[in-house]
């Protein structure tokens, strides 16, 4: 939720463009996880590894926040995680825990389909 002072235009951009960014990023993780039930390798498995790996690298860089949340609570966003992202606090809050645990999988099936052939 944004507060009503600083500059609500400002905050609304960078949520959007956040959104945007994490539909990107979700879209990644999620063909990883497909492709890697399929044992699918090509262009578009490394484009998104590369996506994916470094969006972790920003974030683990940045102490495990994203470099937007600060940017739009300088803006007047509420202080937290859900203030930077249009998506409901429940799902905001816990991204870091589920999409890891995707990661994980998409590694662990890209690793047997390796193994397999």
């Amino acid at each position: 939720m944004t507060r009503q002072t600083g500059h609500p235009a400002g905050v609304a951009a960078l949520k959007a463009i956040h959104t945007l960014v994490f539909a990107g990023e979700l879209a990644a993780i999620l063909w990883l996880v497909v492709s890697g039930l399929v044992g699918r390798r090509d262009r578009s498995v490394r484009l998104a590894t590369a996506a994916v790996g470094a969006e972790a690298l920003v974030f683990v860089a940045n102490g495990g926040v994203c470099p937007i949340t600060p940017m739009t609570e300088r803006l007047g966003a509420s202080n937290g995680s859900v203030s930077d992202i249009f998506l409901p606090g429940a799902i905001a809050r816990t991204i870091p825990m589920w999409s890891t645990a995707l990661i994980g999988l998409a590694v662990v099936l890209h690793a047997r389909s390796y193994r397999a052939r």
